[in-house]
């Protein structure tokens, strides 16, 4: 009887001639029905200039291809065929959430770790890296959270053995949930005299934010569907953020928030003068607008004018849970209201509050914020 023996499949690289230049071709085996077919992947030699850059692109491709194979756990993965296998199975699909995730593994990650073996990552070289980074400690903690990750998966894909503890677990860091700076927090008086120096697309983002507490990606999620006029109420849905339609931060932050009948008003009279599903669409797109531009180019100004400085759309957010405080809510109704995941984002108690105290406790908010409904919205639509 012939025995198969189970090897490890490294494939083959080779140059292809182009009318300018050349490309790389990668060819592989994968099996199917039984049997072993071979494939093949071009890479363009303008981007991948050496056989070795081709190699190092790969290299979390062919862990995948020798999955079952004994040999595949004796190879050497580095940390860079580790953040690709994650990149294209495990990372988070809402598009703000893999900004930032992209953003972390390019600027820290994939500089420091890219080129060494998993393997031979030591929970002191951790220790000392975190300590020279100049970063802020919550940032520092995000960074710590997704290498945890990192190396549990490079466990469960059985690139480190299953009885190694993961290096991340003995690695602290110091004074992470301290914010370095301060959020900035309007008083409704603030508010009230920002709102005519901003365009009346703007204004009204930041009157359904500031009124109802939202993101601003959930504010440019709203369609006009989600509003009931006759039960008076708000669900958030969806959230958008640098043109992509996408899931809310968590599913916490999904509810029936009450409209009040002062923003009800404002809302019906923009509403007339929208031709989108929107509520908060650019004219050009026909899509919701991009919130950065919009705070780069008049929140920020609009706050410098009352000397505030670093005031963002956030900011409403913050300043709707002071608002919250300053009305008397009581905290199961300010954390229903703010729609934190866990209380204790909000405060260190427990409890859902009725409809009718969420309502009450929006009203006083609103009443802060706008008196008069005529006084705080301009009347130009650029």
């Amino acid at each position: 009887m012939k025995i198969r023996r189970e090897r490890y499949q490294h494939g083959s690289i080779r140059k292809l001639k182009r009318a300018n230049g050349f490309a790389w071709e990668f060819r592989y085996r994968v099996s199917e029905d039984g049997k072993r077919k071979l494939r093949s992947q071009i890479f363009d030699a303008a981007v991948y200039r050496t056989e070795k850059a081709v190699r190092q692109k790969i290299e979390a491709q062919l862990l995948r291809l020798n999955d079952n194979t004994e040999y595949a756990r004796g190879q050497e993965v580095t940390f860079n065929a580790l953040l690709d296998r994650y990149i294209d199975e495990e990372m988070p699909e809402r598009q703000a959430t893999r900004g930032g995730y992209i953003s972390i593994i390019n600027m820290h990650l994939r500089p420091r770790w890219g080129t060494e073996p998993i393997k031979a990552i030591r929970p002191a070289d951790l220790h000392t890296w975190f300590q020279s980074l100049n970063l802020a400690p919550v940032t520092k903690g995000h960074l710590r959270s997704l290498m945890h990750k990192l190396f549990d998966l490079a466990t469960l894909w059985e690139y480190l053995p299953l009885e190694r503890r993961n290096p991340v677990d003995i690695v602290k860091i110091r004074n992470v949930t301290r914010r370095v700076k301060e959020p900035v927090v309007l008083t409704p008086e603030q508010f009230r005299a920002i709102a005519p120096q901003l365009p009346a697309h703007v204004n009204m983002i930041a009157i359904a934010a500031a009124c109802l507490g939202l993101r601003v990606s959930e504010a440019l999620g709203l369609q006009w569907g989600d509003i009931d006029w006759e039960l008076q109420t708000v669900t958030i849905r969806r959230s958008a953020y640098r043109g992509a339609i996408d899931d809310t931060k968590n599913a916490g932050s999904k509810a029936k928030l009450p409209l009040l009948p002062t923003l009800a008003e404002l809302l019906l009279a923009w509403k007339q003068k929208c031709k989108s599903e929107w509520l908060f669409a650019n004219p050009l797109t026909g899509m919701p607008y991009m919130s950065p531009n919009l705070q780069q180019r008049w929140i920020r100004p609009a706050g410098e004018t009352l000397g505030i400085k670093g005031l963002g759309f956030h900011s409403l957010r913050h300043s709707y849970r002071s608002w919250l405080d300053s009305a008397g809510a009581a905290p199961g109704v300010t954390k229903d209201l703010m729609r934190h995941s866990a209380i204790s984002t909000t405060f260190n108690v427990y409890g859902r509050a009725l409809s009718p105290e969420k309502r009450e406790a929006n009203s006083k908010v609103v009443e802060m914020l706008l008196p008069s409904a005529t006084q705080v919205v301009p009347d130009n639509v650029n």
